[in-house]
């Protein structure tokens, strides 16, 4: 294959020009050994992959466990997480996905009930997300290129904070990667991966629901590959094995979500989103702008300033783009616009265009069709219509465009075509849906990495062209296919890719340092928490709430109301019902001046959180 030939020439590189017959006289051995360090890392970089997300995990860890829980639905998952401990709790929200819940139920049910046991799962999951997503790299890129695009996808602002964070996001993408990832080898080499593919989507949804999304873009590259499925040994067995998988996974699933009693819960959920009957206009994370990830495209590759408010890092899109995201985006633009111009050009250079000319013009006038039905769908906010119609212009643009290439040609196309509709599907869904977080944009964020690096890769291949000594060598005067990497890939480049990680990482780091605070304001709310179960040691008896009522729920383990000032007109409206509720505690958070509340004296303050209690 062509990637183990790269991968030998690299590790035979040492990157010593061979113009001059003087110049290997001047090589000490030291030259020689980091020459040979060098050439074994750009040939297997996994271990440098795993050694640096281990590093990065460790950090973020424990920053993560300073600050505490940085977002509210982070203490649902922590309060599900008790439940399914069987141990006492409240603040139950059974609708939401299990995976993250149970997996740290395990830890709680071995004694270890903290939060930091989320940060633990989440963390440990994310690691397997970098490691996966190398791997599927590997399937278009050479190691060196894969290594750069991992470093590339735990390097966005929006991924690297989230990383250990308890929130589902990440992990739902993770079971997504690995699923593309034995689609893909299922479909190459050995289709045994196929039996993978199916579970791993199923864990990706139980994680989180949205990521069952990923379902278009396998049957996607089902449908690319309709050829190659044809030819697969055994395939009736195999499509009997996985439709004996469905009914498994179907009933299992099921039978769960019956005995917990959310089934109900996530088919409405699932029905308002489908059909965006669910207007959101009351939610703080309404947002009816459908182009407001593609606008703050360039904050999820760098954010700045160094330093900041946490919010800013957790939602790059509070921030301004870096000068680094500048030059990373010029330098992406470049070098898509290279590849894509060298695809278009190879066309026409297979075909006679003359001959083709009006077959050209039905299949470019069919896809500008579908282009302006996609676009009045999109307009109109129609999901189901949109997504169908964005697969079909991607499917009909394939077609047109690389129907006939060669196979490593084509394999490679495919894939590119994969990851665009893995962007475009879920790009369409989130900027369709009411209710948009930086956050949501983790669902992107593999494909984004992944056009990220090829950009990289097509800038380093017009870089090669554009070297005057290159157009000396007889080799290069030959047409060549841009699809395909070159074979002299030699510790230079290497060198340049390990740089590229190294900047990106470190001005992640650096960034994400200088915006984390000491701690969050839910880690006062645990301390007001402590502190009436101290003060009042009948506090269970008593009616508590708070307008962070999850992580007061958290904290003292049980049933906790909530109670929200914005949603009154005036702070005498929301003292009154605070009284004929019979509220005996008030744990306010989130208002901004914390006002005087009749019939309520403050007890204590805790940074932003002040504990109201009723006066007798």
């Amino acid at each position: 294959m062509d990637r183990e030939q790269e991968g030998n020439d690299i590790s035979s590189d040492k990157g010593i020009a061979t113009d001059k017959s003087n110049t290997n006289d001047n090589i000490t051995s030291r030259g020689k050994g980091i020459a040979r360090t060098m050439g074994n890392i750009c040939h297997n970089p996994f271990i440098l992959l795993v050694i640096v997300t281990l590093g990065i995990f460790s950090l973020l860890l424990s920053i993560q466990m300073r600050i505490g829980v940085p977002y509210w639905d982070v203490f649902n998952y922590l309060n599900n997480a008790l439940y399914f401990a069987g141990t006492e709790g409240g603040g139950i929200s059974i609708f939401l996905p299990p995976l993250i819940p149970l997996l740290t139920s395990l830890l709680f049910r071995m004694g270890y009930v903290s939060i930091n046991a989320i940060f633990l799962v989440t963390g440990l999951i994310s690691i397997l997300g970098v490691i996966g997503f190398y791997q599927l790299l590997k399937e278009r890129f050479t190691p060196i290129q894969s290594f750069t695009g991992g470093i590339i996808f735990i390097s966005l602002p929006v991924v690297f904070s989230w990383l250990v964070s308890g929130g589902i996001d990440i992990p739902g993408v993770v079971f997504s990667i690995w699923a593309i990832y034995f689609l893909i080898i299922g479909l190459e080499n050995d289709s045994k991966f196929l039996y993978l593919v199916l579970p791993l989507t199923v864990v990706a949804i139980l994680a989180r629901y949205t990521s069952g999304l990923i379902i278009l873009p396998i049957l996607f590259y089902l449908l690319l590959n309709l050829e190659d499925i044809r030819k697969i040994k055994n395939l009736k067995k195999i499509i009997l094995g996985i439709l004996l998988e469905l009914g498994v996974l179907t009933i299992g699933v099921l039978y769960f979500l019956f005995k917990l009693g959310a089934t109900a819960s996530i088919f409405n959920l699932v029905f308002a989103v489908a059909t965006a009957t669910s207007t959101g206009a009351g939610d703080v994370a309404y947002n009816p702008n459908l182009l407001y990830y593609l606008q703050n495209l360039m904050n999820y590759i760098s954010v700045g300033p160094l330093q900041g408010t946490y919010q800013q890092i957790l939602n790059p899109s509070l921030g301004v783009p870096s000068i680094l995201s500048y030059l990373v985006t010029f330098i992406i633009i470049v070098g898509l616009s290279f590849y894509i111009y060298n695809g278009i050009k190879s066309k026409f250079h297979r075909n006679d265009t003359s001959s083709l000319r009006r077959n050209n013009l039905l299949k470019s006038t069919l896809i500008i069709v579908l282009l302006l039905g996609f676009m009045i769908s999109f307009y109109y906010k129609s999901l189901v219509i949109s997504e169908v119609l964005l697969i079909s212009v991607l499917y009909t643009l394939y077609r047109f465009l690389f129907e006939g290439s060669s196979s490593v040609s084509s394999s490679r196309v495919k894939l590119d075509f994969l990851f665009l509709s893995w962007f475009g599907v879920f790009l369409v869904f989130h900027a369709i849906l009411p209710f948009k977080v930086d956050r949501y944009f983790i669902t992107m964020a593999p494909a984004f990495s992944y056009f990220i690096i090829l950009g990289f890769a097509q800038f380093m291949e017009l870089i090669d062209q554009l070297k005057p000594q290159d157009q000396l060598k007889k080799q290069n005067l030959k047409p060549q296919d841009q699809l395909k990497p070159r074979r002299n890939f030699n510790l230079r480049k290497c060198g340049v890719y390990l740089i590229i990680s190294l900047i990106l990482l470190t001005s992640a780091t650096a960034t994400y340092i200088g915006h984390t605070p000491k701690k969050s304001f839910t880690v006062d709310i645990g301390n007001s928490s402590d502190w009436i179960k101290e003060y009042d040691p009948n506090y269970r008896e008593k009616n508590i709430r708070s307008d962070y009522p999850n992580a007061v729920s958290w904290y003292l383990k049980m049933e906790v109301l909530g109670a929200y000032p914005r949603f009154f007109n005036t702070t005498s409206e929301f003292s009154n019902y605070l009284r004929n509720n019979g509220v005996d505690y008030y744990i306010d958070s989130t208002s901004p001046t914390h006002p005087e509340l009749d019939g309520y004296r403050r007890v204590k303050s805790w940074g932003v959180v002040v504990l109201y209690q009723r006066m007798e």
